[in-house]
């Protein structure tokens, strides 16, 4: 199994987050400290003038990642979008960005929307239908979300966190041992209620409506669920943390990062970093830290080995051990 050519698609318009900071006046020394803790410079949004969405920019990243591959649509067996701020929700825009490629009529298209992990989550659930298909060979997973529209300017937290962007990928099976070895999930559902959209759910939307985001929130339940078995995990395949070639970590936040970077000593090269200049992409972060990397540090190896491990609001989170 084949995770080929990632391909991140980002709006025009970059927005330092400078100006922003200052708008929170005698506050503002608080809310550079969160930035530091998040790693926020910089971030992509769709400005108010464009007609950009979720859905559009998701046809830029296939194509992108259509042509990056040399992969025909015809080829895709299987299509995959994953969105918390969804354009359409009826059809799937899955389905509508089938129609817009020309895709052939056996493809199975779906939306998913799992937050923050929807792009891990995705990962193993095309990988394992492929594996169990005696007729499909390819995959299209296609991550997109805009939340610079319900993000607000007033929480500390998600004012400056968002990027809106778009990433796609292909999943090809073949005959070699690369691909998924294993994955382990673990669910928090007691933080349900700390950050929501729309606050009070779609019976009662108003046009208005922001995300509800506990500033308290800071996912370190993910990272204790990262420490206490992440060796565990590795032992189980028969793999230890020095056979690790690259760490794919949930791009939220840069101090949860480096407390497992510390707890386990990693090589801080091994674990890329990018949400400085890119923001936070949600849905597609860990596999925007494998763009990046492939883009400037150096291309990925067959047989090297990636250990993912990310998280969604709620909270559910994932370790993931992946073959190149």
């Amino acid at each position: 199994m084949k995770l080929n050519h990632p391909f991140l698609y980002l709006p025009t318009k970059k927005e330092n987050n400078t100006s922003l900071i200052e708008s929170f006046g005698d506050k503002k020394h608080f809310v550079e400290k969160v930035q530091k803790a998040l790693g926020r410079k910089e971030r992509y949004i769709v400005s108010s003038e464009s007609e950009e969405t979720t859905f559009t920019m998701g046809i830029e990243a296939a194509k992108g990642a259509l042509r990056e591959s040399n992969t025909d649509i015809s080829e895709i067996d299987i299509i995959i979008f994953v969105s918390c701020t969804p354009e359409f929700v009826m059809p799937s825009n899955a389905l509508k960005i089938h129609s817009e490629l020309g895709g052939k009529l056996s493809t199975v298209c779906y939306d998913l929307n799992a937050n923050s992990i929807g792009g891990f989550v995705a990962l193993d659930q095309i990988s394992k239908y492929l594996s169990g298909s005696k007729n499909s060979k390819k995959g299209l997973v296609i991550c997109s979300d805009k939340f610079s529209n319900i993000s607000g300017s007033v929480n500390p937290v998600i004012s400056f966190c968002f990027s809106d962007s778009s990433l796609a990928f292909i999943v090809e099976k073949d005959e070699s041992s690369s691909g998924l070895i294993d994955v382990i999930y673990y669910l928090d559902s007691q933080h349900h209620h700390k950050n929501v959209y729309p606050p009070k759910g779609y019976s009662n939307y108003k046009n208005t409506d922001i995300i509800q985001w506990d500033s308290t929130f800071d996912g370190l339940s993910s990272v204790k669920f990262a420490k206490e078995n992440l060796e565990e995990f590795l032992e189980k395949n028969n793999t230890k943390l020095n056979d690790i070639d690259l760490f794919l970590f949930s791009q939220f936040s840069l101090k949860n990062i480096e407390l497992i970077i510390n707890h386990f000593n990693l090589p801080t090269d091994k674990v890329p970093f990018y949400s400085h200049e890119l923001g936070y992409t949600s849905a597609s972060s860990p596999f925007v830290a494998l763009e990046q990397y492939e883009k400037n540090v150096k291309k990925i190896k067959k047989g090297e080995k990636i250990l993912l491990w990310t998280l969604g609001t709620g909270i559910l989170a994932g370790l993931m051990l992946w073959e190149y």
